[in-house]
C-alpha cells in the first residue's frame, strides 16, 4: 500500500471513529454522557477496533469483570473511607451553596462596578484638587513671611498716618504701586491697593487738617512736600488748598472773639492783633513755599494801587483780571496772583469789620488807639508788599466826623433850646443871658487875649511857636450860655485833636460855621422879638458882641491853630469860618462902636 493510500486510510479511519463515538455518546443518557471522556472514549474505541474477533467476543466479559472489580474496590474504599466520603459530600454541598452565593454576589458586584468606576473618577478629581490646594498651601507656607508683610501694609500705613509718620506712609505707598504694576491681575493685590487708597485719603485729610491748625513754616514745608508727593492736587489747586486751609484757621481764631462784639473797641483791637499776627504768617509762608520757579516773585507789591477790595460775594478777583483768562473755565494762577486775590479777600474782610464797628465807637481816643495799631500793622505788612493803610483811613475819618459833629451839634442844640425857650416865653436877656454879678454895660472894649499854659489846647506841630493863647477868655464866663457853648466846642476840639484828619478840615470847619451862623440867626430873631415887645436890647448887644468878637474868633483860632496847628495856611480860617458874615447877621444888634466892615485879626 502506498503512502497516500495509508494517509487517506488513516484519515477515513479517524473520521469514522469520531462519527462512531458521537453516535455511541448520543445513545447514552444525559447523566452517562457527562461521565464519558471523549479522549478516553476515543482511545478505547481505537483499542476495540484493533482487537481480533475472538478477543472482541471476550471483551464484554472483561468489561464486566473490570466493572465488578471496580465496584468491589469502590465498596471497600467507601467502607474504609466512609468518614471522608461523608465529609466530601458535605463539602460538595457547601461548595455548591457557596458557588450559588458567589454567583449571586458576583452579579451584584458586576452591577456595582459602574458606580464604583464613577466614584473612583470623582475621587480622583477631588484628590487632584486637594493636591493643588496642598501645593498652594505649601507655597504659601514657604512665602509666609513675605505674604504677611504685604497683607500688613494697609494696617501699617493706617498706624503710621495716625501717628504722623507721613514719610513712611509715602514709602509704603510707592512700594504698593510697584507691586500693582507687576501683579495687577492678582485679586489680593487689587484689594490691598483699594485699602491703601483709603488710607491715603485719610492721610490727605490729616495733612489738610494740619494746615487748619497753628503751624510753623518748617512744618508747612513738610506738609506741602507730602501733598506734592501724593499728587492729589496740581500746583494751582495746591496753592488754593493752602490758602483756604490757613484762612480757615484764621477765621476760627476770629470766631473765638465773637463774644467780644459787645465792646467794639476791645473787639477791634483783638481782631487786628489776630489779623496782624496770622495773616503776616500766611503771606510769608506762602511766598516761601510757592516761590516762582523763574527767579522768585515779581517785584510788584502783592497789594498795590491796581488791586482794590471787592465785595464778599466775589473776593477772589483783581481789577486787572481779563475776561479771556476765564474763557477756558480756569485761571492761570501764579504765586503772586493767587496770593493777591486772597489778600484782597482778607483786606475786604478787614474793611467790612471796620465799616461795621467804627460807627459804634463814641470816643476819638479809642479811634486813635485803633488807627495807630492799624498804621503800625500796615507799615509792617509793607515789607511783604501789603501796605493797606490807605484803605482804612476813610472809616476813621467818617467816625471822627460823626463824633465831632455830634458833640458840636449837641452843644449847639442846648444853646438853641435855651434861646428858643426865651423866644417862646419872650424872656428878657437879663433873666438868662448874664450871670447875677454882671453889669449891663458889656459893650465896652473887649479884653485882650493873654497866653496861658494851663487849660490850653496844644498845637499838633511841636516845632511851630504858637503866639496866641488857647485859654478861654474870662469875659465868656459872664454869659453862661456862651460859656456852656465854649465848653462843648472845646470838648469837640479836644476829641478832634487826638486824631485830626486833614481831609476833614474844611468839612468840619463848614459844619462849625453853619452852627455858628444858625446861632447868629437865632440871636437876630430874638433881637427882633425884643424890639417888637419894646424890650431893652442892651444886654443882647453885649451878648452878641462877646459872641461875635470874642467867642467866634477864639473858636476859630482853637480850630485852625489849636487842632490843626495852622499847617493849612495863615488865611485858612478865613476860608472855613466867615466871621464877617456872622457880624453881618448880627449887625442890627451889635454896639455901635463895633465896625463890622473891618476884618478881625486873630
Amino acid at each position: 500500500m502506498t503512502e497516500n493510500e495509508k494517509f487517506y486510510t488513516s484519515i477515513l479511519s479517524d473520521t469514522s471513529q469520531e462519527i462512531l463515538l458521537s453516535q455511541l455518546i448520543e445513545s447514552l443518557s444525559e447523566t452517562q454522557q457527562e461521565l464519558v471522556n471523549k479522549e478516553w472514549g476515543k482511545d478505547y474505541l481505537d483499542r476495540l477496533t484493533s482487537l481480533s474477533l475472538e478477543s472482541l467476543k471476550h471483551e464484554p466479559i472483561l468489561v464486566k469483570d473490570e466493572e465488578s472489580k471496580i465496584q468491589k474496590e469502590l465498596a471497600e474504599l467507601s467502607f474504609r473511607e466512609y468518614k471522608s466520603c461523608i465529609h466530601v459530600n458535605s463539602c460538595y454541598a457547601d461548595i455548591n451553596n457557596s458557588l450559588d452565593n458567589l454567583s449571586s454576589q458576583l452579579s451584584i458586584l458586576t452591577a456595582e462596578i459602574p458606580l464604583l468606576e464613577t466614584s473612583s473618577e470623582s475621587f480622583s478629581q477631588q484628590t487632584k484638587q486637594i493636591s493643588l490646594q496642598r501645593n498652594k498651601i505649601n507655597t504659601i507656607l514657604e512665602h509666609h513671611d513675605n505674604l504677611l508683610e504685604i497683607l500688613e501694609i494697609p494696617q501699617l500705613m493706617d498706624t503710621c498716618v495716625r501717628n504722623g509718620l507721613y514719610s513712611e506712609v509715602m514709602d509704603l505707598s510707592q512700594h504698593v504701586a510697584r507691586l500693582v504694576s507687576k501683579h495687577s491681575n492678582i485679586p489680593l493685590i487689587q484689594q490691598i491697593e483699594q485699602d491703601v487708597k483709603q488710607t491715603m485719603q485719610l492721610m490727605l485729610s490729616k495733612l489738610i487738617s494740619l494746615l487748619r491748625e497753628q503751624i510753623k513754616l518748617p512744618s508747612c514745608l513738610k506738609v506741602i512736600g507730602y501733598l506734592r508727593r501724593m499728587e492729589a492736587f496740581d500746583e494751582a489747586e495746591l496753592r488754593l488748598v493752602f490758602l483756604l486751609s490757613r484762612d480757615a484757621y484764621l477765621q476760627s481764631l476770629i470766631h473765638t472773639i465773637d463774644k467780644e462784639r459787645k465792646d467794639p473797641v476791645h473787639y477791634l483791637k483783638k481782631w487786628i492783633d489776630i489779623f496782624r499776627e496770622h495773616f503776616f504768617d500766611i503771606v510769608t509762608q506762602y511766598r516761601t513755599i510757592f516761590a516762582d520757579d523763574v527767579g522768585g516773585l515779581a517785584s510788584t507789591p502783592i497789594y498795590s494801587s491796581f488791586i482794590i477790595p471787592r465785595s464778599p460775594s466775589s473776593p477772589w478777583t483783581t481789577a486787572s483780571s481779563d475776561s479771556n483768562e476765564y474763557s477756558s473755565g480756569r485761571r492761570n494762577l501764579t504765586a503772586t496772583s493767587v496770593l493777591a486775590d486772597y489778600t484782597i479777600h482778607i483786606l475786604d474782610q478787614l474793611t467790612l469789620v471796620l465799616a461795621e464797628f467804627t460807627p459804634l465807637i463814641t470816643d476819638t481816643q479809642s479811634l486813635s488807639s485803633i488807627l495807630t495799631q492799624l498804621m503800625y500793622c500796615g507799615m509792617s505788612f509793607g515789607r511783604v508788599g501789603v501796605d493797606f493803610r490807605h484803605l482804612v483811613t476813610g472809616y476813621f475819618e467818617e467816625a471822627v466826623e460823626r463824633i465831632v459833629k455830634k458833640i458840636i451839634s449837641d452843644g449847639t442844640q442846648v444853646f438853641l433850646d435855651e434861646l428858643n425857650e426865651a423866644i417862646k416865653n419872650v424872656n428878657i436877656p437879663n433873666t438868662w443871658m448874664i450871670s447875677d454879678k454882671k453889669s449891663v454895660n458889656l459893650f465896652e472894649s473887649i479884653p485882650s487875649i493873654r497866653p496861658s499854659s494851663s487849660s490850653s489846647i496844644s498845637s499838633t506841630n511841636s516845632s511851630t511857636t504858637v503866639t496866641s493863647s488857647f485859654t478861654p477868655l474870662v469875659i465868656l464866663l459872664d454869659y453862661p450860655p456862651i460859656a456852656y457853648l465854649t465848653n462843648a466846642y472845646l470838648t469837640a476840639f479836644n476829641s478832634l485833636r487826638v486824631i485830626a484828619p486833614t481831609s476833614l478840615y474844611y468839612t468840619l470847619g463848614a459844619y462849625l460855621f453853619q452852627n455858628l451862623l444858625t446861632i447868629s440867626e437865632s440871636l437876630r430873631d430874638y433881637g427882633k422879638l425884643l424890639i417888637q415887645n419894646n424890650h431893652d436890647t442892651t444886654v443882647l448887644q453885649g451878648f452878641n458882641a462877646t459872641f461875635a468878637k470874642s467867642f467866634v474868633p477864639f473858636i476859630t483860632r482853637c480850630y485852625v491853630d489849636g487842632v490843626y496847628g495852622g499847617s493849612l495856611g495863615d488865611e485858612a480860617h478865613l476860608k472855613v469860618i466867615d466871621q464877617a458874615k456872622i457880624l453881618d447877621t448880627l449887625k442890627e444888634f451889635l454896639p455901635a462902636s463895633i465896625n463890622i466892615s473891618n476884618k478881625v485879626d486873630i
